[in-house]
């Protein structure tokens, strides 16, 4: 473990899901005009569509100006205080979407990885089940997850900043275990106009894509796959899953 970091540092509280919300949304931006698209396919113009991992509420709020009813989970409260403000019409709900009950809906969403963060296959395979349990006949459920690699993957680094805030992550792999690791260090202004540091350790775990594709169909789904959401490409490890509940 990094010198400073804690491997109980709570997931996304107030200065990451801050910035979280206001500089990485460009995902499920990216990501919606596809989604859309493909609820309209299977003939859902509305109905309920329920988010796991909504984060700070923006493609869920998306969605109701679509027409729909959304409910958007999240493990973070700090996430679904800021999903309050910014999709006030919203069902919200905090805990992790391996263990609370999903409401019945039309279908589900999962946009930026955060089934990644479910860390074992029991739990990937329970969120599975409780989502096809929730869908009614018909319903979909589309997701993108981050698969592992056989080969020795070096440590990555990246940032991003805005004027009030600074964004660093410390990207390290373990392709024995399947395993990402996050080091996360920001920087947000505060109202005095100093920063304030904060630290995170995000840990995900890594999930074939024939693995997962296995569990859904062994649970009911029909399944495809892509490597894009329409013109918005995922990276060479990523796969967009469109599943649908006969």
């Amino acid at each position: 473990m990094r010198k400073g970091f804690t491997a109980k540092s709570q997931l996304y509280q107030d200065d990451l899901a801050y910035i979280h919300a206001d500089g990485y949304g460009f995902h499920s931006a990216g990501a919606g005009d596809a989604i859309l698209g493909w609820l309209k396919h299977f003939n859902m113009p509305s109905g309920m569509v329920v988010d796991l991992g909504c984060g700070g509420g923006q493609w869920i709020e998306r969605l109701n100006q679509s027409g729909y009813d959304t409910c958007g989970i999240d493990i973070s409260p700090s996430m679904i205080r800021l999903a309050k403000r910014n999709s006030p019409t919203s069902k919200l709900v905090c805990g992790s979407f391996s263990d609370v009950t999903i409401p019945d809906c039309d279908a589900a969403t999962s946009l930026g990885e955060p089934l990644n963060y479910l860390r074992s296959g029991p739990a990937m395979r329970r969120t599975m089940r409780n989502v096809f349990a929730a869908l009614r006949p018909g319903g979909v459920f589309i997701f993108d997850v981050r698969h592992p690699t056989s080969a020795p993957v070096g440590v990555r680094e990246t940032h991003k900043s805005s004027k009030e805030w600074f964004c660093h992550a410390r990207i390290e792999e373990d392709s024995r275990k399947g395993e990402l690791i996050r080091f996360i260090t920001t920087f947000r202004q505060t109202a005095e106009g100093d920063y304030c540091r904060n630290e995170e350790v995000h840990r995900l775990k890594l999930f074939p894509r024939g693995e997962i594709t296995q569990w859904l169909r062994r649970i009911g789904f029909r399944v495809k796959t892509a490597r894009c959401y329409g013109t918005y490409q995922m990276g060479p490890r990523q796969s967009v899953f469109i599943c649908r509940k006969p």
